[in-house]
């Protein structure tokens, strides 16, 4: 990814540069941009998933929802080279994962709620996070080391969790 350039994109698809910088003025841009429309379609995806699930098998659906997250390597590899350039000072892309990161907590949060019974909105907002970094986390371990994520056992533990959590706080 990082020695592409947009020259090199609009050539292999077949497309004039001038067309491809009309729309993007970096490459980062557009790789964001490829990225953002394939989480939103997983993201359908899996809350599509979710309601025929919601009385069922948590551990099920929790693993299901990582392997889909998780498994799509080549999607990680770009999604990690964007947070590296957002971290080492590319503030539009910083800017864009801010947004994109918040309506990911949220979208969590509403999910877990749903699944879990949580309500407590300082809690939902805490667990949202910590998804999500359980989420960003296992993306990295299996990029180095696809044998490292047991997403079965880490189902178990996220839905203990998220259960021990809703017990609580209910009673």
């Amino acid at each position: 990814v990082k020695q592409t350039t947009l020259a090199s994109i609009s050539h292999a698809a077949g497309i004039s540069q001038g067309t491809l910088f009309y729309y993007y003025k970096s490459k980062d841009d557009l790789i964001y941009d490829i990225l953002e429309q394939h989480f939103s379609q997983l993201t359908d995806s899996i809350i599509a998933g979710i309601p025929r699930h919601t009385n069922g098998d948590k551990v099920k659906l929790l693993r299901g929802t990582l392997e889909k997250l998780i498994k799509d390597q080549e999607t990680s590899r770009m999604n990690i080279y964007l947070f590296q350039e957002a971290i080492l000072g590319n503030d539009d892309i910083r800017d864009r994962f801010l947004v994109k990161y918040q309506t990911w907590r949220e979208i969590i949060a509403r999910q877990i709620s749903a699944l879990f019974g949580i309500s407590d909105p300082d809690n939902l907002a805490s667990l949202g996070g910590v998804i999500l970094a359980v989420i960003d986390g296992f993306t990295i371990q299996y990029l180095l080391d696809q044998n490292s994520v047991d997403f079965q056992q880490a189902a178990r533990v996220l839905a203990a969790m998220l259960a021990s959590v809703c017990l609580l706080y209910t009673s």
